[in-house]
């Protein structure tokens, strides 16, 4: 799925942090603003970002999946070994 907007980086010096950028012109998205989760649900952030492959409506199975994802990702860690470098 195409990303909903591609911004120039130079856009992003005047972005607030955690804002959301869709649709050209580019129009910045804040948390809290009405229609941030449909943008976010329009480019596939779940699939993007995670790799899971659900409806965006399907909001429980999209969150079990991500959390089985992260669940194998952080496990293959469960082992490592705490290096002391000071």
């Amino acid at each position: 799925m195409a990303p909903s907007a591609v911004v120039a980086q130079s856009a992003f010096r005047e972005a607030p942090p955690h804002t959301v950028a869709r649709d050209a012109p580019v129009r910045l998205l804040a948390p809290g603003d009405p229609g941030l989760a449909e943008a976010v649900g329009r480019v596939g952030f779940a699939q993007v970002a995670f790799g899971v492959d659900a409806e965006w409506t399907d909001r429980i199975s999209r969150y079990e999946q991500i959390a089985e994802m992260r669940v194998a990702e952080f496990g293959t860690h469960a082992d490592d070994e705490v290096v002391n470098l000071g």
